[in-house]
């Protein structure tokens, strides 16, 4: 029986094992993991989840005290992927992933 993938956690969950969440979390998105490597892979997931990742995007703004989501996005460390479209989703699905490895260090 196949799972439906549901939401980018779950994508997230079914792709990589626990260590492997556990290395992203340390070391970002941008050192090369399976689905999130090329430009066009995540230009993809981003367009499979991109009304989950921008609410998170805006919760998040929000939440660190940024006036808009541009602003939030303008402080990423990898800001300089901000060239094309694809970019731009590919820097957006990194941070989704970076932050849901994070929350779940633990699991």
């Amino acid at each position: 029986m196949t799972t439906e993938i549901r939401t980018f956690l779950d994508w997230l969950f079914d792709t990589l094992d626990h260590d492997q969440r556990l290395d992203l979390a340390q070391h970002g998105a941008d050192t090369g993991w399976h689905g999130l490597t090329y430009t066009k892979d995540c230009a993809l997931l981003f367009d499979q989840f991109e009304a989950e990742i921008w609410e998170t995007l805006v919760n998040d703004s929000e939440d660190f005290g940024y006036q808009n989501v541009a602003e939030f996005i303008a402080s990423f460390r990898r800001s300089d992927m901000l060239s094309s479209f694809d970019t731009f989703k590919n820097l957006l699905v990194w941070y989704m992933a970076e932050r849901i490895c994070r929350d779940n260090e633990d699991g």
